[in-house]
């Protein structure tokens, strides 16, 4: 069943300025992991030609009529792979059939079929391309030029009426390629989207946007207006946690993998946002905290006769879908109850940085043990160049707190060296 909720520390006050102090290093190391706009057109551009080629492949006879990405690229939580050596970002992609899918490939064998109808048809895309391919369990990936990746996956399209979005509703293959199991990819993002329009209660909302406006208009490379900041704010959220828990387990492809899946990870902070945003905070401070801490109870744990727990955590948009499948694994589960604990602590470091002002070095090292070393270069390079650019306006930077650049004017000087 959920959890007990947690009992929480004593509620902490947050100033404007730490609180936009906090908005404005989100942006910052979001915008070192997230794909670049050149990248992302390059990935679209790639995938679609894939996708207008699988639509004239014989083998589907005209019933596999699109080609759609779902998952991070929808939703605006992408991040860039850890591996430096690689270019490119990975993606998720729908190809989806008519209904009339599920007589052709719905009989004994019907889903190992289609997985090896659609591997035929990437294969001869592949050939004629120079690329490479992959074959996983029911999904097909390729792998474009700069490392960049797509997983396309079947769906057989088969509208719901017991299921939230249920227009969207469609089939997959399992993984033992032997059934079909409901899915919703357009429905899960259209409910994500939904979420993420909840405007977050913070009780000096005016008050905040200033602050981090002033913020904001002092960097070199212009960042995101306040109102833009608040209204992607779960998308940020779900990115720094995709980020930290990255660097916490390492990229991935190990045998033993025992990341926690994106997929979960966002269903968990969004069930938390909905609930946590409506509430009043003082600031994007104490809902992060809140949010992090809020998402471990909305996991169903059941014991088991055998000692073990089953995760469940409903999906509104599937039937029977269970978001939290993923997890059923003792060293997976255990995994991310470690990884909780530290993304929690992380992130405590990171506020208590700003909100008592220990400096810019402390707060970088913080940054770095969360966010790697894209996030304290991204702030290092932020503060070099806000000082920069007050020296060449013949303004002393002290930070105050090391929350809020103040400036003054200094006196021209005529010495040159000792």
């Amino acid at each position: 069943m959920h959890r007990d909720l947690p009992v929480f520390p004593l509620p902490r006050r947050f100033s404007a300025g730490s609180s936009a102090r906090l908005l404005y290093l989100a942006e910052l190391i979001g915008r070192a992991y997230e794909p670049t706009a050149t990248q992302l057109a390059d990935l679209d551009r790639a995938y679609q030609s894939t996708a207008d080629f699988l639509v004239t492949c014989p083998e589907f006879d005209g019933m596999l009529y699109r080609v759609h990405a779902h998952g991070s690229r929808q939703l605006g939580t992408m991040v860039r792979p850890l591996d430096i050596c690689r270019d490119g970002v990975d993606i998720d992609l729908a190809a989806c059939l008519t209904r009339e899918g599920l007589q052709r490939y719905g009989g004994p064998g019907g889903p190992a079929l289609l997985i090896e109808h659609l591997c035929v048809c990437l294969k001869r895309y592949t050939d004629r391309h120079g690329l490479k391919i992959g074959r996983d369990a029911r999904c097909v990936t390729i792998t474009y030029a700069g490392g960049m990746t797509a997983d396309f996956a079947p769906i057989i399209d088969d509208p719901s009426h017991v299921v939230l979005h249920g227009e969207t509703h469609g089939r997959i293959p399992d993984r033992e390629l032997q059934r079909y199991l409901s899915t919703n990819p357009r429905g899960y993002c259209a409910v994500f989207d939904r979420i993420a329009l909840i405007a977050p209660a913070f009780q000096r909302s005016e008050e905040l946007k200033a602050t981090y406006d002033s913020l904001r208009k002092s960097e070199v490379l212009p960042l995101p207006e306040a109102d833009d900041v608040f209204g992607r704010l779960l998308a940020r959220l779900v990115q720094l946690a995709k980020i930290n828990r990255n660097i916490t387990f390492g990229a991935p492809g190990v045998d033993d993998d025992l990341a926690p899946p994106s997929s979960f990870l966002t269903s968990l902070i969004a069930a938390a946002y909905e609930i946590e945003a409506q509430k009043r905070h003082d600031g994007p401070m104490d809902l992060l905290l809140d949010v992090i801490r809020v998402m471990v109870t909305l996991i169903q744990r059941f014991q088991m006769p055998d000692g073990s727990e089953h995760w469940f955590l409903p999906n509104p948009t599937a039937q029977n879908g269970n978001l939290a499948e993923c997890m059923n694994d003792r060293a997976r589960q255990q995994a991310f109850d470690a990884w909780h604990e530290r993304l929690l602590e992380d992130l405590t470091a990171i506020v208590d940085a700003i909100d008592v002002g220990s400096g810019t070095d402390v707060l970088a090292r913080a940054v770095e043990r969360a966010f790697g070393e894209r996030g304290r270069i991204a702030v290092l390079e932020d503060n070099g160049s806000r000082r920069e650019a007050n020296r060449s306006l013949g303004r002393a930077v002290f930070v105050v707190g090391g929350v809020t650049p103040v400036s003054t004017a200094t006196r021209a000087h005529t010495h040159f060296g000792d």
